[in-house]
Formats: C-alpha cells, sequence, structure tokens
C-alpha cells in the first residue's frame, strides 16, 4: 500500500483543518493547497505549496479555474500499481497525489437562485477523482474523519483499505448530497420542474438513532435543511420524529393559536381558538387515554401555564416554536419528556417515500380547499361553515380513512385507518362517548366520500347535525337526498385528502 507523501487541501470548512494538517506534516506529508486556503495554513505556520507552483499556471476565469488541470487530476487518478501510469506522470514532470483533502464551499442566495453560477465544480470533481482512485488517492471530504486517518497516518504511513472504502463511500454520498441541493435551488429559481426525468433526493445525517421503529431496527434521521430544529431536552427517536412531523403539518393549517395531540402518526385530538393553556386542554382532553406517552404539537410559546397543565401527564415529545424559561424548567422535571423547538412551516419540495425498493414523489398537498364549501343539504350557517372548515382541517391529517367529529373549534371524536369508513366512524363516535363527550349538535368530517348513506345515517343518530365531505360517489345523490330527509346541512368540499 503507497505511503501518504503528498496531500492537497482546499476546503471552506476551516473546523480542525489546521491540526489536522500539521498532523499530516509531522509525518512527512507536503501540502498543496488552493488560494485562500493556502493563505490560512501559511498564515498558522504550516509549510505549504500554492497549486500554481504545481500546475504552473495562474488562476484562469477569475478563479473559477484552479485545480481543473491535467496536473492535478492525473497526480490524483494515477494508479499506484500501473507502471504505465507512473511512467508519465515521471515524462510529464507531474506528481503523485496521494490525499485530497476537500469540501464544497456554501450555496449562494439562500438557497434559491436565478442561474447556476454557484455550483461548486473543482471540488465534486477531485472528490470523485480520488473516490474513483481509492486505493492510491484518499478522499477526505468530512472533517470528522480527519483524527482517523491521522491516526492511521501516524501509525503506518498510510490509510487501511477499510478505511478508505469508508471514506470513499462518505464522499459520494456527499456529492450525491450537494448535487441534491443544487437541483433543490434549480427547482425553487421557478426554471426546472417538480418532477425531471431523473431526481436527486439527498440529506445530511442530523442525527444517529438509538434504532428504528424497532429495537432491532437501526436508523438515522437524516435533514434536507439546515437548522430545521434545536432539541431543547433528551434524545428523539424515530417515532418521535415521525410523529412530531404529523403534529408540524397539522399546525400549518391553522392561523391561530392551535394545538394538536398525535399518537402513531395520527391526530388523536387538535383545537383552536382558546388562550393557550385552554386550546392544549381541548386538544389533549379530546382522547386522554390516546394522549398518553403522545407527541404534542403547538404554534405558539409554550409557557408555563402549559407546562403546569401536563404536570401529571406522561408525554414522549413536546414542539413547540419556542419555550418559556419557567416552562422549560417544570418541564426538565420530566424525566422522559423531550423537547423541541421548531416552527411549522410547510417545506418545500415533493412529498418523497420508498417503495418497492424506489421513491414515489408527489407535489406536497398543501391546499385544503379549492374553493367555498358546497352546501347540497341544510343550511350554510356561518358558526356551523366553521366548524366543519376546522374539522374538514383536522381530518386531512387523519390517517385513511378519516372520521372527525367536533364541536366549536375542537375534536371530540376521530376515527382512524380503518379499511371501512363505517367503522372508522363507529370508532369516532364510540370515543366521543368513552370521554363523555356530547355528539348532539356536533359536527362531522370524513376524508373521502360516503359509498353508502350509512356513516350519514349513523351519525345523525347520535345527534351529529352537519357533515363536510369530498363528494365524487356514484351513489351522492343517494347520500346528499338522505341527509336531507333526516334534516342535516351536508357541504361538499370536491377534493379528497387521502392520507395512506
Amino acid at each position: 500500500m503507497n505511503r501518504i507523501e503528498t496531500a492537497l487541501v482546499s476546503v471552506s470548512d476551516r473546523d480542525g483543518l489546521v491540526e489536522f494538517v500539521s498532523g499530516l506534516v509531522e509525518n512527512g506529508v507536503g501540502i498543496i493547497a488552493t488560494g485562500g486556503t493556502a493563505a490560512y495554513l501559511a498564515e498558522s505556520g504550516i509549510p505549504v505549496r500554492d497549486i500554481s507552483e504545481v500546475t504552473g499556471k495562474v488562476e484562469f476565469l477569475g478563479g473559477l479555474v484552479k485545480t481543473l488541470h491535467p496536473a492535478i487530476h492525473s497526480g490524483i487518478l494515477a494508479d499506484r500499481s500501473n507502471p504505465a501510469h507512473l511512467d508519465e506522470l515521471r515524462q510529464q514532470g507531474w506528481e503523485k497525489i496521494d490525499m485530497v483533502v476537500v469540501n464544497f464551499y456554501p450555496l449562494a442566495g439562500g438557497g434559491r437562485v436565478e442561474n447556476l453560477g454557484f455550483i461548486d465544480i473543482g471540488g465534486p470533481t477531485m472528490a470523485r477523482a480520488a473516490s474513483k482512485n481509492l486505493f492510491s488517492c484518499v478522499p477526505v471530504t468530512d472533517p470528522a474523519y480527519y483524527d482517523r486517518v491521522l491516526e492511521e497516518v501516524s501509525a503506518g504511513g498510510t490509510v487501511s483499505d477499510e478505511l478508505r472504502w469508508e471514506l470513499a463511500g462518505e464522499t459520494i454520498a456527499r456529492t450525491s448530497y450537494y448535487d441534491s441541493l443544487i437541483l433543490a435551488a434549480a427547482r425553487q429559481s421557478g426554471h426546472v420542474g417538480s418532477f425531471p426525468g431523473h431526481v436527486a433526493f439527498g440529506g445530511k445525517r442530523a442525527i444517529e438513532l438509538r434504532y428504528g421503529e424497532n429495537p432491532h431496527q437501526q436508523a438515522a434521521y437524516y435533514s434536507r435543511f439546515d437548522s430545521e430544529f434545536e432539541v431543547k431536552k433528551g434524545e428523539l427517536s424515530y417515532n418521535n420524529i415521525l410523529d412530531i412531523d404529523c403534529c408540524l403539518s397539522q399546525l400549518t393549517e391553522f392561523s391561530g393559536a392551535a394545538a394538536v395531540v398525535v399518537k402513531h402518526v395520527g391526530p388523536c385530538g387538535a383545537a383552536t381558538g382558546g388562550r393557550p393553556e385552554e386550546t392544549l386542554e381541548w386538544a389533549y382532553e379530546c382522547d386522554p387515554v390516546s394522549a398518553f406517552g403522545g407527541v404534542i404539537g403547538v404554534n405558539y410559546e409554550f409557557d408555563e401555564a402549559c407546562a403546569a397543565y401536563l404536570h401529571k401527564k406522561f408525554v414522549e415529545c413536546i414542539v413547540a416554536p419556542s419555550f418559556s424559561e419557567a416552562a422549560l424548567a417544570r418541564l426538565k422535571k420530566k424525566k422522559r419528556t423531550r423537547l423541541v423547538a421548531m416552527d411549522a412551516v410547510r417545506r418545500p419540495g415533493p412529498e418523497t417515500r420508498t417503495a418497492l425498493g424506489g421513491l414515489l414523489a408527489q407535489s406536497p398537498d398543501d391546499v385544503l380547499l379549492a374553493g367555498d364549501l358546497d352546501f347540497v343539504a341544510g343550511d350554510a350557517g356561518g358558526a356551523l361553515a366553521e366548524e366543519l372548515s376546522f374539522a374538514w382541517a383536522v381530518v386531512k391529517h387523519v390517517k385513511s380513512n378519516g372520521i372527525v367529529l367536533a364541536r366549536g373549534s375542537r375534536t371530540i371524536g376521530i376515527g382512524a385507518g380503518q379499511p371501512s369508513r363505517i367503522d372508522s366512524t363507529r370508532i369516532a363516535i364510540r370515543k366521543a362517548g368513552e370521554h363523555g363527550h356530547d355528539i348532539e349538535g356536533s359536527v362531522m368530517a370524513s376524508d373521502g366520500f360516503f359509498p353508502f348513506p350509512d356513516c350519514v345515517e349513523l351519525a345523525h343518530a347520535k345527534g351529529v347535525v352537519a357533515v363536510v365531505q369530498p363528494g365524487g360517489s356514484i351513489r351522492d345523490q343517494e347520500v346528499i337526498a338522505r341527509a336531507r330527509e333526516l334534516g342535516m346541512t351536508m357541504a361538499l368540499t370536491s377534493m379528497r385528502h387521502f392520507r395512506h
């Protein structure tokens, strides 16, 4: 295995760089660096050659072309086990490059661009070249590897095959992630469609989780956005992250103060319109049995009154834009409760999930109603319309088949995830009764159409006075006629919100 004699360094992230490069120099490694990196290392007292000494050329095109030169890439790509490659280097007077230490300059313009001039070309090109020739040239693109690389170089003057493979894998993943950021920025410019012939969905590992959905599964969370959240207390689990996502998606539907309780990736209570602690209580009391060990999300600062309400309640996680100091002091005494500071905002780009070993991608379901509610039975009273709109905003986030019972601006019963819509209706009614909620005068929302009048008839028998549903069944007229016969109000949305 070849000894590490020369390293080329070109970085924007200088975290730990001086210590790492100093260690390489102490082990006899010569350093070549590009402009700003060379100046930075020289100022730190590290002997370094500017890349122009190797290429014999100054920078071209205002610095756009520095490393894209045969002397550099021949030094990176030359196979040390191939005598012909080594002869060509000698004939040209070029030297071997045994290590490439490089990372890519950040994307400009806040992720939104009108052209692609911000793309780093030289860094990813060198990183890919070193990965291609990993047994001759070591790619180092992540400062997290500096200590391990330096430890092996110090011990034997080189890097093991095992670590070379790991570094190459990390480099390939990093360049892929970088390309995905470029694609996302290009999409946001409005000039590139969301679903081109090929796609790249990258992520940066934000959390290495203890396990996945179950203890025997490995897991990690990869973020596509920087500074996405701040964990104030505790360690998040795989299931916590899924439930937090559900909380935040639900909260984006409301403009006023709102709270939602989520259990197993579905709301089991939601409320809006009251004082912060009042709204939290309304959401929790919808189904306090299911709320045990759930995840709570609010769209306002979580204050001491909210923390006091949860004093003797077991909650897995609370997510809010912020926490007051008094609330933090209280909540930090709850040993098993995680705290996350994060705003409920809609994330750009398509939604994705894995299936059949590939990716399903779709545009986000970011529309609640295409227009006004279409009242096809009963009266469209102002207060009733508001109640139906609230119930519709909640059922959008309930697993299909979804049914929501609501009174005012709070849920009183939720039935979710059943193969039959009538079963979901029965569950919502049963839960409302079990937890002491009066169904008389309440409203019902269904995420999909009613194929038969049975759900409407059952709801009416329990006191439900109004229903909102998409419509679209071949029996719509039969269902609407039945609502009229029963004296119920019915509104159609002409838009469904299935959630599988």
